[in-house]
């Protein structure tokens, strides 16, 4: 290839394997965050191992959660901190040694008042034979996440009570 270099040109006609986990997790949060339709879900079963074990430290869900417990856990949590994830945006995918994939996105949504939040989230991301095998995340503010959370279950357990009848009775009406 004219202009170069033939380490690049190298790297180009024969990618390194950091390159073919970098290519799997950005195909899972193309997957993940397709629009128009919602995420395609194929993909993502594609690209995920069965087992797939993701670790998620200091955020509403935290836990370990493994297979087919991931979908709900994150709906969870998006759920709880009013994340959309159709705004997410990866900003950066670096990839090292063998398995590994660091991808630096920033994750926005609001609180119960409808106030709007944005922050940085790190997830390590192992891939083994072109699959997600494990996934560790760390959230910029755990504290605003969980105060979120806290909050919106609140509302939440407020309104599913009013909603089956257990919750405070509505005021008598004044007496004529």
């Amino acid at each position: 290839m004219p202009g170069t270099h033939p380490a690049q040109a190298e790297r180009n006609t024969h990618p390194t394997r950091a390159d073919r986990n970098k290519d799997v997790v950005r195909r899972f949060y193309e997957a993940v965050l397709r629009e128009p339709g919602g995420p395609d879900f194929a993909t993502i079963r594609e690209l995920t191992d069965e087992q797939e074990v993701e670790l998620n430290w200091g955020h509403p869900d935290s836990g370990v959660h493994r297979g087919a417990a991931i979908g709900p856990a994150r709906h969870r949590m998006h759920l709880l901190t009013g994340m959309d994830p159709s705004a997410l945006v990866v900003e950066e995918l670096l990839a090292e040694g063998p398995t590994r994939v660091v991808v630096v996105a920033t994750n926005s949504g609001t609180d119960v008042h409808g106030v709007p939040w944005t922050m940085t989230v790190l997830e390590l991301v192992d891939v083994v034979d072109g699959r997600i095998t494990r996934k560790r995340s760390f959230y910029q503010d755990t504290a605003l996440l969980r105060d979120i959370a806290l909050e919106r279950e609140a509302a939440l357990g407020r309104e599913a009570a009013l909603a089956d009848g257990s919750g405070p009775a509505a005021p008598a009406p004044p007496a004529p």
